[in-house]
């Protein structure tokens, strides 16, 4: 009975320490076993520094279309979306009293022309008179003062022929400008564009003082694209820098583009210059007001990079990291100073050397000392 109790008390106390000797076996095998990695290798590239802004789109030219007279509307040819050629008709007024304008016009016109043609009659016939005396006052066949009467009478005749020819030529201004006036009532497209909003309706009445809007004309054939910049980076902007750019509106496709002109003053409130891109629209889709993202290129250097993949960051620190390869199978975690980001390129400025291998994928499980095994090595792009 003794030695059957001695049995199952030994086997007792074997039973968990081989137990645990299975459990250690199993934690140092998954220790051991090596992290699949995909590397790259460090390289210099050719990076271009950029300047990152927003924007605007804005039309190539907007008018707020008005009248150059005051009326009664009775037709409107257009409405809002209506696409328009430049000289088509978008509007008319009343133009009766405009008529009646050039009918008077004409009558005065013609009744001055009367009268010129009077005077210079009147003249001429006191030219002779006036000749004929000349002659016979300066044989002293007259007196001196019948004479002065006669040169009095033909110096009044030609005050009277010019007077009448101002007359006439103040009548052809007034009819010319009762005619453009007339010509005034028919309102019509001063460029090719889109009618964008319409504001009156026929029967209403306009006015020039103040003037009334009667719709707004954009042409977005071509529209610009208009950014504020800091002026920290005036001088190293330039007209025609490369930009790239995306918009809300179509987030897949980039834009490349060149910088159109730069606005010379800077605001004193915003400490801000603008910039100008202008871009090709003939289907019409980019829109006035829609937002664009910008990247203007200041400059290129070659650099170290690695790619953006290979970075990590220890959180809540502006700690950059990476896991650097060494002897094929093994890491180690390297501290780095980086300097500019752009796209999947991270430029390095210390910690790591040209020809160095970096895990780009699987480094969130890596440790220094840590077994990998290599999957894929690939370049920065």
């Amino acid at each position: 009975m003794k030695k059957l109790s001695l049995l199952l008390l030994v086997l007792v106390f074997s039973i968990p320490l081989g137990c645990q000797t299975k459990q250690e076996k199993n934690k140092k095998a998954t220790a051991e076993k090596a992290v699949p990695v995909k590397i790259a290798t460090i390289q210099r590239k050719e990076i271009r520094i950029t300047v990152s802004s927003v924007g605007t789109v804005k039309p190539a030219q907007v008018v707020a279309v008005k009248s150059k007279i005051p009326g009664r509307i009775v037709h409107i040819h257009v409405d809002e979306g209506s696409k328009v050629k430049k000289g088509d008709l978008l509007a008319e007024l009343d133009p009766t009293d405009y008529q009646l304008a050039v009918r008077n016009a004409e009558a005065a016109l013609k009744a001055t022309t009367f009268i010129l043609k009077e005077a210079e009659i009147t003249l001429k016939d006191t030219k002779k008179d006036w000749e004929r005396y000349e002659r016979l006052y300066k044989k002293k066949v007259i007196s001196k003062q019948k004479w002065d009467h006669l040169d009095a009478g033909y110096r009044k005749a030609r005050i009277m022929r010019d007077l009448a020819q101002a007359r006439v030529s103040r009548a052809k201004i007034a009819l010319d400008i009762a005619l453009t006036k007339l010509k005034d009532t028919k309102i019509h497209a001063p460029f090719q564009g889109i009618i964008t909003k319409r504001l009156v309706d026929p029967g209403n009445r306009i006015y020039t003082m103040p003037p009334t809007v009667l719709m707004i004309l954009m042409d977005i054939s071509r529209v610009k694209i208009v950014s504020d910049i800091p002026e920290g980076e005036m001088t190293r902007l330039h007209a025609s820098a490369p930009v790239s750019l995306k918009l809300d509106a179509f987030p897949h496709k980039t834009f490349k583009k060149k910088v159109t002109r730069i606005f010379p003053d800077v605001d004193p409130v915003t400490r801000t210059f603008t910039v100008e891109i202008i871009l090709n629209n003939p289907l019409g889709k980019i829109k006035s007001g829609m937002f664009a993202h910008m990247k203007i290129q200041v400059k290129k250097i070659v650099a170290l990079v690695i790619p953006r993949s290979a970075l990590l960051k220890i959180p809540g620190t502006g700690i950059y990291y990476t896991f650097r390869v060494r002897n094929d199978d093994t890491v180690e975690k390297v501290n780095l100073e980086t300097g500019i980001i752009q796209d999947n390129l991270v430029q390095v400025l210390k910690g790591l050397k040209e020809g160095n291998r970096v895990v780009v994928v699987g480094n969130t499980q890596l440790r220094t000392g840590k077994k990998i095994t290599i999957t894929k090595e690939e370049n920065p792009t």
